[in-house]
């Protein structure tokens, strides 16, 4: 019979949470069991007979293995059990304060005399303990070029086994399952930060590692403007702003030659990843492209800058007399051009918007329109548009001369006469990009009607600022 245990000693019945291993044999009275106890709790796992089904059969011994290895044997007493377990006397085995160890399958084996011969039982201890991790790379820190493979882990443990959640940038990642391992291409140094696992099993609190990743890169490189208008004795100011890792040395060129820094005239300043050159009183010499490059282990990275004195592009402004009356064959315009240098003329070009893909579409009509003059860098202009049909959209361009040259186009605007609307298909306006410096070959047709009204050396200045209009 089994000695009454302590008051204050944690006790797991085998009458408790179990699941059966296997179909219940009536030779034992208990069913299978599986005990799930937490650490330092004691285990009492049965092992007697059903007195009915044996019929008076009785008990020569009782042993007990775990994971087939013999723990103890009731009829050699040679055999001693592991300190922390007792066999009683009704063939039961009682674990005292249970530790992770103790986990296992344990089997009950009764011998009786011929003819009932022997009977077996399986038992198993699952001894609860919390989660716990073991990051990979083990420093915590794993590094890797960009377009590498990233390969993070954490192995963890615990019973029972605990689930796996990742969180980068506070965010948990969205899986198909809670897997210990993560496998990427670093195809974007955004990826770079802190990768934490965490690992759960509902016993204790969730044990937690982070993994800092740091993704090298060749320098990438950006700026806010890459066309900068300016005119002799004026200030002017190129900025460009690198990122690399490892750390860049970064150069300014003219052509390819590095910019000389006299730090008075043309000064190159660093501020964080903003790299500025700035040139005061600048010469017509200065005019140009720079190109900001940068050069780390892994590349390099540039981008370029044009000074120039050409006017800046046009811009159109909107006005209400053509929202709230609009005519029907005619369409005022108002444009803005900045130019510290004064404005010489304007060439406007206009024709009827055509929707569609096609290859014909209308020509350009050129207007040659003379600047007024401005006391200071801003120059407007109104100006009519007539003759123009009834119910039709039209698109119109504008570029600007000053001494140093023609402008790059205007923003293209989309307007209607009356009767006509612009759709969702038409786009207000244009932006054409600034490094686009071809004209359609339509334009250059149009020009070249004209070539004996125009003086040659302006269309030779007005080639050089051509540019391309995509449909």
């Amino acid at each position: 019979m089994c000695s009454k245990l302590g008051r204050n000693t944690p006790i797991v019945w085998w009458g408790l949470a179990f699941s059966v291993w296997s179909v219940t044999s009536n030779e034992f009275l208990s069913p299978p069991t599986t005990v799930k106890a937490r650490e330092n709790n004691t285990v009492l796992l049965p092992c007697y007979l059903n007195t009915v089904s044996n019929d008076g059969a009785y008990a020569t011994s009782v042993k007990w293995f775990k994971n087939d290895d013999l723990l103890g044997d009731s009829a050699n007493e040679s055999v001693a059990l592991p300190s922390r377990h007792t066999l009683w006397q009704n063939g039961s085995l009682e674990i005292l304060h249970v530790q992770p160890e103790d986990t296992g399958h344990y089997i009950c084996e009764i011998s009786r005399p011929e003819p009932w011969g022997v009977v077996r039982q399986k038992h198993a201890i699952e001894v609860l303990h919390p989660p716990s991790v073991e990051p990979f790379p083990l420093t915590g820190f794993l590094q890797v070029k960009l377009g590498e493979e990233v390969r993070i882990s954490c192995k963890g443990s615990g019973v029972p086994y605990p689930i796996i959640t990742w969180i980068s940038k506070g965010e948990e990642l969205k899986l198909l399952d809670h897997r210990d391992l993560l496998v990427f291409t670093a195809s974007d140094r955004y990826l770079a930060g802190v990768y934490e696992c965490r690992a759960a099993n509902g016993v204790g609190e969730p044990a937690k590692a982070q993994i800092e990743l740091s993704i090298i890169y060749p320098p990438e490189i950006m700026t806010s403007r890459s066309w900068i208008h300016t005119a002799p004795e004026h200030r002017a100011q190129l900025e460009c702003r690198v990122s690399a890792d490892p750390h860049a040395t970064v150069a300014w060129l003219k052509g390819e030659i590095v910019v000389p820094i006299d730090m008075t005239r043309v000064v190159s300043i660093v501020d964080g990843d903003k790299h500025t050159l700035i040139i005061r009183k600048v010469q017509r010499s200065d005019f140009g492209i720079y190109t900001c490059r940068a050069i780390n282990e892994l590349g390099q990275g540039e981008i370029q800058i044009q000074l120039s004195g050409v006017p800046n592009p046009g811009v159109f402004k909107k006005t209400q007399e053509n929202d709230i009356i609009p005519q029907k064959d005619s369409y005022t315009l108002i444009w803005e051009v900045d130019s510290y240098t004064l404005i010489i003329e304007y060439s406007l070009w206009f024709r009827p918007y055509k929707t569609g893909k096609g290859l014909f579409r209308p020509q350009w009509t050129k207007l040659t329109i003379p600047a007024e003059y401005s006391s200071g860098p801003v120059y407007s202009k109104s100006y009519t548009l007539r003759g123009l049909k009834e119910k039709t959209v039209y698109e119109v361009l504008l570029v600007s001369r000053n001494r140093y040259g023609w402008s790059k186009p205007s923003p293209i605007l989309r307007f209607p006469t009356a009767g006509a609307e612009l759709n969702e298909d038409m786009i207000a306006t244009v932006q054409i990009a600034a490094d686009n410096n071809a004209i359609p070959l339509d334009f250059r047709v149009s020009a070249a009607k004209e070539s004996r009204a125009i003086n040659y050396s302006i269309l030779i200045t007005l080639s050089s600022i051509l540019f391309r209009f995509t449909y």
